[in-house]
């Protein structure tokens, strides 16, 4: 497939050269994706993993306020990703059973995506150990940056309510 030299890039294979990236080729897929395109549903069952080769996506979450039903819930874009850094979503479920995706994932633009399922890379990283760790490594580094970041925000969010008490 063409779009291994397309992910040298993307942190998920950072350390790594193309011949071991390609390792990966047989548990991937390349897909397009035309605007609006649904890749991935908050909420769901999840086992694919997604690199964003080429476009635009929009990550939301649905917000509810207390005391509202399910079906007021609103979404709200928190982030918007480009495929200059080919970035990835969607590792929780590489990781975990039955892993339910914990936001929605819309094409902005037209996307080239790669999806990667989960038995497939299993298989993959037990066929060549030592480029299966370099990539759980990468896998490691992306959910602990996550986890420090969404901390920092549940600080601020603390903060911000104790002060509101306080008045």
């Amino acid at each position: 497939m063409p779009y291994i030299p397309h992910l040298i890039n993307c942190p998920l294979f950072s350390g790594l050269e193309e011949k071991e990236i390609a390792v990966y080729r047989a548990a991937t897929r390349q897909i397009s994706c035309p605007s609006g395109d649904l890749i991935m549903q908050e909420g769901e069952t999840g086992n694919t993993l997604v690199i964003l080769i080429k476009g635009t996506v929009t990550i939301s979450k649905k917000l509810t306020l207390l005391g509202e039903d399910e079906g007021s819930a609103k979404d709200k874009t928190f982030i918007t990703l480009t495929d200059e850094h080919r970035p990835f979503f969607g590792e929780m479920a590489l990781l975990m059973d039955n892993s339910l995706r914990t936001a929605t994932v819309t094409a902005s633009t037209a996307c080239e995506i790669v999806v990667m399922e989960k038995i497939a890379f299993q298989e993959t990283c037990l066929k060549h150990p030592a480029i299966g760790l370099q990539v759980m490594e990468n896998i490691a580094r992306k959910l602990a940056k996550n986890l420090e970041r969404e901390s920092m925000n549940v600080l601020k969010l603390t903060t911000a309510f104790s002060l509101v008490l306080e008045e």
